[in-house]
């Protein structure tokens, strides 16, 4: 089995409520351990805590930043991202870890990433044309990080 020999940091605004969530979270983090040195950082949410949208994006965005400082490479998931399928992001995976060594995620809150996250970012990737809810997407990304993860160990779950 191959391993990756860099590390992947997730860092995501907010805590997951739902324990079904956190359940399905725990255990790809777990799985994808097995692939690669990884680490979820959950930053303070601050949306609709009597802060303008803009204002608690922006606070939100500086904490996503200062949590992936150590990252050689940032890649934001957006909407309006680079789409991949799962070969490619495996392949993608490979390329960037293998270049850069650490490389981090970025998942906003409700209302998305600030235009200085974006800035600081080298990558957008999009989970899909279609809009989720940010926590789905979290779930989405680990678990596409996970089938990644098989495929360049040449492991069949990605089938």
């Amino acid at each position: 089995m191959e391993k990756l020999s860099g590390h992947i940091t997730i860092a995501a605004v907010g805590k997951l409520k739902s324990l079904q969530y956190r359940f399905i979270q725990d255990d790809f983090l777990k799985r994808l351990g097995r692939y690669t040195d990884v680490q979820l950082v959950e930053v303070k949410d601050v949306v609709g805590k009597g802060l303008p949208d803009e204002v608690a994006m922006q606070k939100e965005g500086q904490a996503l930043l200062k949590a992936t400082e150590s990252a050689s490479r940032r890649i934001a998931l957006t909407s309006t991202g680079r789409m991949l399928d799962s070969p490619e992001l495996a392949e993608f995976v490979r390329n960037q870890i293998g270049v850069y060594g650490r490389i981090a995620f970025l998942i906003g809150g409700p209302v998305g990433l600030s235009v200085e996250v974006r800035q600081n970012c080298q990558e957008a990737l999009s989970l899909s044309r279609l809009t989720f809810p940010h926590e789905i997407a979290r779930l989405l990304l680990l678990e596409q990080l996970y089938r990644a993860g098989t495929i360049i160990a040449g492991e069949s779950y990605h089938k």
